[in-house]
């Protein structure tokens, strides 16, 4: 008779892999070994319990390594949530982590252990929350709303660096160069780049306090977006192939976010067949493939359609307007209508290209199609973007589409 699935052994390989994106405290350049993450997850059970003696729940590398060849699937509850706190994951299932039977055929690991109310570990959750719903408020609101909220959580959590036990030092530091990242996001949203430029150095400095490759490798990739976005695309070659560096420690969402970066860059140098390359790989990696991961974690807009509009936009680069305005045409619906931002960005990409195709009428079109997204998405950059191509377009306002398009412009400036 058949064994029941529940009862097979198998790998937890998204444990181990998570481990591998851990630095080593010690081996600078190395991954955490299994002996540190069981030190880790000791001193994490220490600063979540102060009062409790929890000598019984520690563990060693030989427990670790039963977690990774999946014969242990659901510890103690104290474990699990010093694994989350070391890990920096909300859930159990973060870590495939799940009760192997219930009753009711569910898994356990959907269900999530609050952290003890007052607790440092709390305080962790609740900001690692907020960083969540921020993102959503960007979406929503606009960068400018969200940029509120980011600067007060970046002042608390500067604050709170100071006070933090040094076991969960790691974690806190981490949170604030996620924060200090889209304080620069959020900022090359608004156009103002000396602050996005700070804010994006402020997190690589936070990020190399704790040798993270993750927070390391996505502010390197926002310096990418910034040396492009500012004339300087031999530069945004070099931070995004530093920013490669730690692909293999990476989800897969941030490394499609990666490759699509470095092939806009090259583009802009006019290396195109190898940006095309790139984009061809990083559909490996795009977000619409996987599953599990909440909205708003680095990269999880990187879908498929992305891919496509960037393929569209270096396609332009390289002089292929007819090309490039097919591929925007199809990856244009694609695009999820809550991502005003990248809808908006798109429909710029396609008005570029129908103006280098020597179709004004349709280049205004599209811009004017652009525009009122743009502004309900409050981004100050697209909207200075097309202001731009109105200027491109403007020795054509015989035409319908131009002057209705410029008519519009310049009641938006």
């Amino acid at each position: 008779m058949p064994r029941h699935p529940d009862t097979l052994i198998r790998p937890n390989t998204v444990f181990s892999c998570a481990r591998q994106r851990l630095p080593s405290p010690i081996r600078p350049g190395q991954c955490m070994s299994r002996a540190e993450l069981a030190d880790a997850v000791n001193a994490a059970l220490d600063a979540i319990y102060p009062r409790r003696d929890v000598t019984a729940h520690y563990v060693d590398f030989r427990w670790i390594g039963k977690l990774e060849r999946g014969e242990h699937r659901w510890p103690s509850e104290a474990r699990r949530a010093a694994l989350r706190q070391v890990f920096g994951v909300p859930t159990d299932l973060d870590l495939d982590l799940y009760s192997p039977r219930r009753s009711d055929g569910t898994y356990a690991a959907q269900e999530v252990v609050k952290p003890r109310p007052g607790s440092w570990d709390e305080t962790i959750h609740l900001l690692r929350e907020q960083w969540h719903l921020l993102v959503q408020n960007d979406k929503m609101f606009g960068p400018e709303y969200a940029l509120m909220g980011v600067t007060r959580q970046l002042l608390a959590i500067e604050d709170l660096l100071h006070e933090v036990p040094q076991a969960l030092r790691p974690a806190a530091v981490r949170l604030a160069a996620q924060y200090a990242e889209s304080a620069a996001w959020l900022n090359q949203s608004l156009n103002e780049h000396a602050a996005g430029n700070h804010w994006t150095q402020q997190a690589l400095a936070w990020a190399g306090q704790i040798a993270d490759p993750i927070m390391t490798a996505w502010a390197t990739y926002r310096s990418s977006q910034q040396r492009l976005t500012s004339g300087h695309p031999a530069q945004g070659v070099e931070q995004a192939e530093a920013a490669l560096r730690y692909d293999q420690k990476l989800p897969g969402p941030m490394r499609a976010a990666l490759r699509v970066q470095h092939a806009h860059a090259l583009a802009a140098t006019g290396e195109h067949r190898a940006a095309m390359l790139l984009l061809d790989d990083a559909h490996r990696w795009a977000a619409d493939r996987r599953s599990g991961k909440p909205e708003g974690d680095h990269g999880s807009y990187c879908t498929s359609g992305y891919i496509e509009v960037h393929r569209g936009a270096c396609l332009r680069l390289a002089q292929r307007p007819a090309e490039a305005i097919t591929v925007l045409e199809e990856a244009l619906p694609t695009i999820p209508p809550q991502h005003r931002q990248d809808f908006a960005s798109a429909l710029l990409n396609k008005a570029a290209a129908h103006a280098a195709a020597n179709q004004p009428d349709l280049a205004a079109a599209a811009a004017h199609h652009a525009l009122p997204i743009a502004r309900r998405a409050g981004s100050r950059r697209i909207l200075h973007q097309l202001a731009q191509l109105g200027t491109v377009v403007s020795g054509h306002q015989q035409l319908p589409e131009v002057r209705a398009f410029l008519d519009d412009l310049k009641e938006a400036s």
